[in-house]
């Protein structure tokens, strides 16, 4: 019988709700009286953004690792997250649905990357996205169209970039 249980137990959802990407750290952090979870995973060896992220995560930080794209759907199960920082990888390409179904999505932060373009027009799958941080990378100008993007913004962070004259935030 207790075998039977335990069995029972290992193949809950809850559990598997539980469970921490490896190479990383999933802790809980307190937000007024509720309980969030935090996945923090800043190792060396990481070279792809984590599948199996918990899908009740609030903040996810994948800093300082080898990541270099975002693919497609990259963030598509966690769509409780409310702050993703990328800050310090090799990222160099971002595909334009990466952040699709990140409508809960507050802040992005993707400084210290090398990205010498950024798809924009993602920004429309997250509707909440008020701070974004794109510090010390390699775009040299901020298209036109993005004002369309960014109508709840109220940080953009675009210094330390390839700045030509004569472009809108140089």
């Amino acid at each position: 019988m207790f075998l039977l249980l335990l069995a029972h137990i290992l193949q809950s959802p809850l559990l598997a709700v539980q469970s921490c990407p490896a190479l990383c750290a999933c802790t809980y952090g307190n937000v007024g009286a509720a309980e969030l979870r935090l996945v923090q995973c800043s190792d060396p060896g990481i070279s792809a953004v984590p599948v199996n992220v918990p899908a009740d995560t609030v903040k996810l930080r994948l800093e300082k690792t080898f990541i270099s794209k975002l693919p497609r759907a990259a963030f598509y199960n966690l769509s409780e997250l409310r702050f993703l920082w990328l800050t310090y990888n090799s990222i160099t390409s971002i595909h334009p649905s990466s952040f699709v179904n990140l409508m809960a999505l507050r802040e992005l932060r993707l400084d210290g990357n090398l990205l010498s373009s950024f798809p924009w027009d993602g920004l429309r799958d997250m509707p909440r996205l008020q701070t974004l941080g794109l510090h010390n990378n390699r775009l040299s100008s901020l298209p036109a169209h993005a004002a369309v993007f960014l109508p709840n913004i109220t940080y953009l962070d675009l210094s330390s970039n390839r700045c030509v004259r004569y472009h809108r935030f140089c």
